[in-house]
């Protein structure tokens, strides 16, 4: 999938993105609690599973594989936990769609440089083309 973002990309383009960690927390979040348990069930089974699940390293690597240097990884998360177990069970039962669940979750980026512990967003640049001698 990086493959055909960084085909597109421009010289000195940005692409951002969002993953899941492959943490034991991202596991339960999104493979069990989100699409595995019932009650918690928020999105399809399957639109997860564990090979998908990628750690900043591995995705920085990919990206430079394609010709993209990492700019910045924060993590994604709810600003209290609590709020987001009632914007899920709020989903569940229908009373919000899924445009509802982030802000009644209250997202925030974590501080530059704290690992991610679930989700996270970064961005990547394409070097921009030298001008020819």
């Amino acid at each position: 999938m990086i493959h055909s973002a960084a085909a597109v990309l421009a010289s000195d383009g940005v692409l951002f993105y969002d993953t899941v960690a492959r943490t034991t927390l991202g596991r339960i979040v999104y493979l069990g609690l989100f699409q595995g348990l019932p009650a918690t069930r928020i999105m399809p089974s399957g639109r997860y599973a564990a090979k998908r699940l990628r750690p900043p390293e591995e995705v920085i690597s990919a990206l430079s594989g394609q010709g993209l240097t990492s700019e910045d990884i924060r993590g994604f998360k709810p600003r209290n936990p609590v709020n987001l177990v009632k914007a899920v069970f709020a989903r569940r039962s229908g009373r919000i769609s899924d445009d509802g669940v982030a802000p009644m979750a209250d997202f925030v980026l974590e501080k530059p440089g704290a690992p991610p512990l679930v989700t996270y967003l970064g961005c990547a640049r394409r070097a921009p083309l030298q001008p020819r001698s």
